[in-house]
């Protein structure tokens, strides 16, 4: 093992889920898409802290780290985004922040640094500054009672709100619940008829495609 993953379920309804890392040697992390644009504090070695906002991604990137090095990353539900940042939401966009002792300036806001523990003051304290917001559109697609809207307009707040569309959403969230049967030690054909795909091929091309490994080898896949 090269990195130690910790994370964590949020009550809170503008978070997904919090994670925490330690890297115990220097290697390349494959990051994989999981539906959320993150904030993320990272600590190197000596304990010199970095903050920035990666947006959404379709497909795996390749992250160098080091031992030593830690990270907090609060990862966001779909429907919230920052309320002056339209990049942040497009593809891999990395967006750094100014850091000075024990904080970090966020669109004119000071902030606290990040932390695994207290993801949720640190969110309410951005949402009362006025720095997120929701998407009722994109908060309800997904519930038992959608909000009305046509087709095409929930697409246009999808892609809008999130920086990709509502069906790449979908099948990124699919092959997370793939990993996470395969893992779990249902079989692939089992899991590929339950989910929904064509068949057991389809859905290794998908997981492959997204998560960047395939089923036999889903061992470094966490963000699930």
């Amino acid at each position: 093992m090269t990195q130690k993953h910790t994370h964590r379920t949020s009550a809170h309804p503008w978070i997904d889920v919090i994670w925490q890392t330690v890297c115990l040697t220097d290697g390349i992390y494959r990051a994989t898409p999981d539906g959320s644009w993150n904030l993320i504090l990272s600590c190197s070695p000596d304990g010199t802290p970095t903050v920035f906002l990666t947006g959404q991604a379709t497909e795996p990137v390749d992250v160098p780290y080091s031992a030593g090095e830690h990270s907090v990353v609060i990862s966001f539900a779909a429907h919230v985004f920052l309320a002056a940042d339209t990049e942040v939401r497009t593809g891999a966009t990395i967006r750094f922040l100014e850091v000075q002792d024990g904080w970090f300036l966020l669109d004119g806001v000071q902030l606290p640094l990040p932390s695994f523990s207290g993801a949720e003051d640190l969110v309410d304290k951005m949402v009362a500054a006025g720095l997120l917001k929701s998407d009722d559109v994109v908060a309800k697609a997904f519930s038992e009672r959608p909000k009305a809207a046509s087709k095409r307009s929930v697409q246009q707040h999808f892609r809008k709100t999130t920086g990709i569309t509502q069906k790449d959403f979908q099948l990124i969230r699919r092959a997370q619940e793939a990993v996470r049967h395969l893992k779990a030690g249902q079989s692939a054909a089992d899991v590929a008829a339950d989910l929904g795909y064509t068949d057991q091929s389809h859905m290794i091309k998908s997981i492959k495609k997204i998560m960047g490994h395939l089923p036999s080898n889903l061992g470094s896949v966490h963000k699930i």
